[in-house]
């Protein structure tokens, strides 16, 4: 079974490290997963990460056998649906288009949102959440790099860069 992981176009190194700790990759086992696919989007591995799991090696894709699970990651594909479609479960960042996809295959769905970005309630806790001191201090949401996005799809396609 595979729990599939994906960042989408954002930058979450908090998630792609966090899910290859040994206390998520020990709770993964437990519930009967034997393989980890992660997309990473333009994240990084922490160096612990990099040598603990890949030998010390990493590139734009690749993969691992650690403790009886098969890891493997890339950074973008053309779609992730056959991912999500041979996910036993997904764990990912809140986009609406990750969301919508996961939830029309009935599968199993962690989300996380990126610390200090944004707050989360329940119906029965908003009127609290209105008045937390924190609504005013949020971290700012950098604007996405299109020149990374734009480079990545003409690598994809064929397109020698004009660097």
């Amino acid at each position: 079974m595979t729990c599939f992981v994906t960042v989408g176009t954002t930058l979450f190194e908090e998630l792609i490290n966090k899910v290859l700790s040994e206390d998520c990759l020990t709770n993964l086992k437990k519930i009967g997963v034997k393989k980890v696919r992660l997309q990473i989007g333009k994240g990084n591995f922490e160096q612990e990460v990099v040598d603990r799991v890949f030998g010390g090696v990493v590139a734009d894709e690749g993969s691992a056998s650690l403790e009886g699970l098969e890891i493997d990651y890339y950074r973008f594909k053309p779609s992730i649906s056959e991912d999500m479609a041979d996910a036993f479960v997904v764990i990912g960042h809140a986009g609406a288009g990750t969301c919508l996809e996961v939830l029309a295959l009935h599968l199993p769905f962690i989300t996380l949102s990126d610390d200090g970005y944004l707050l989360q309630c329940t119906p029965t806790t908003l009127p609290e959440m209105i008045l937390k001191e924190e609504l005013f201090s949020l971290r700012q949401f950098a604007a996405p790099n299109k020149k990374f996005l734009a480079e990545h799809i003409k690598e994809m396609v064929g397109i020698k860069s004009e660097s």
